[in-house]
């Protein structure tokens, strides 16, 4: 299904401001503001169910499962590190991002959440390679978070 047949299209042009807009703060200030990502919880509800009822499906349970998803990987490895590898900011964020994507198919969300963890961990790997970074340095996950979320809007 593509964005428009599932009439997310709304929801997509939203994410394209409010992520071009987090991903030049993360990369500026190593994080992602409350008061940008909280106001965009009821604006995804509102979304997904204004693509609810212009398409006339509701996935409702592939989308819960996709935030559950992203909130599960993303929070443990918060959990895990104590914050240390994973800001509290992306935690906030993921289930946001998994639950548009689950709300196109099960395998979007999927497919997003690999692409996020492949492009942030190139990423890392190029600047520790062209010593831009060493091992304790911090990297903005944030912008692979949301370029896991255009791939699976384009390739979901």
């Amino acid at each position: 299904m593509t964005v428009a047949e599932t009439g997310l299209l709304a929801l997509a042009l939203v994410w394209a401001v409010v992520g071009s807009l987090l991903i030049t703060i993360d990369i500026r200030e190593h994080r992602l503001p409350n008061r940008i990502v909280f106001p965009m919880y009821p604006i995804v509800l509102l979304g997904l169910c204004l693509a609810g009822l212009l398409s006339g499906h509701w996935p409702a349970v592939s989308s819960l499962a996709g935030a559950l998803l992203w909130l599960t990987v993303i929070g443990a490895v918060w959990l895990v590190s104590s914050g240390r590898a994973m800001g509290f900011g992306d935690v906030k964020l993921a289930p946001l991002l998994g639950a548009t994507l689950g709300w196109i198919t099960w395998d979007a969300a999927v497919l997003g959440l690999m692409v996020c963890w492949l492009l942030g961990g190139v990423w890392a790997l190029l600047m520790l390679a062209t010593r831009r970074v060493g091992m304790r340095s911090s990297i903005a996950f944030g912008p692979f978070m949301l370029l896991g979320l255009g791939s699976g809007l384009l390739l979901g």
